[in-house]
């Protein structure tokens, strides 16, 4: 178990299991939401094995400090995202986001609850730990301490499975990713980005919900 850590430590092995973790996204084996849930296990037993603890994901303390920062983070960025860079994306390439795939979720009690199960399990929990928390670890294994590359590397790989999204909605998930970049490389916090991420999306649904995805465009 020593050399195989060893081995798993250095540059290729770090490239490996984060090349392994993000296929996983494409495997044929399993769907949505059960494929982050192979990929939070997966990423559980890499680290485990790298360092013998969890500890590289920071799953830190959550306190009145931390919610304060969680709360402000969101508020900013929806604000941002939805009345700034969203229109601006739209302008850019003429057209707005496809979130066409959500809507069948209009009116749908049922499918709202049980997809905003799945959101928090998989877009929160799941693509937080895999982008930021082990995406930060195993670059840094990588290509050392070079913390804005690390953020632009994340925020690129978390923007591309969200191709069917068109390129409007491609740009807004790229930006989305360096804000996630930035705020987990600033607190250090999985959980914070997790709580972030898990509230922009749960706005995302309950407007899917309501039928007004078009206040995004």
């Amino acid at each position: 178990m020593g050399e195989f850590s060893k081995l798993l430590n250095t540059k290729i092995g770090a490239l490996l299991s984060f090349a392994i973790a993000f296929g996983l996204i494409y495997n044929p084996f399993t769907k949505f939401p059960s494929t982050f849930c192979v990929i939070i296990l997966f990423v559980f037993l890499i680290s485990f094995l790298q360092d013998g603890s969890l500890r590289n994901l920071n799953f830190k303390k959550i306190g009145l400090k931390q919610i304060g920062i969680i709360l402000a983070s969101y508020i900013i960025l929806e604000v941002i995202m939805d009345f700034v860079f969203q229109p601006l994306a739209t302008k850019i390439f003429n057209e707005p986001a496809d979130y066409s795939s959500f809507e069948f979720i209009k009116g749908d009690t049922k499918a709202y609850f049980k997809w905003l199960a799945f959101m928090w399990i998989s877009a929160a929990f799941g693509e937080e730990l895999l982008f930021r928390a082990f995406a930060f670890s195993q670059l840094k294994k990588i290509i050392g301490g070079q913390k804005i590359l690390i953020v632009f590397i994340s925020a690129v790989l978390f923007s591309l499975p969200h191709l069917y999204q068109g390129n409007s909605g491609l740009l807004m998930t790229f930006l989305f990713g360096l804000a996630f970049g930035f705020i987990y490389y600033k607190f250090k916090n999985i959980w914070i980005n997790i709580i972030v991420h898990g509230l922009i999306d749960t706005i995302f649904l309950t407007l899917s919900y309501y039928g007004m995805l078009d206040f995004y465009q």
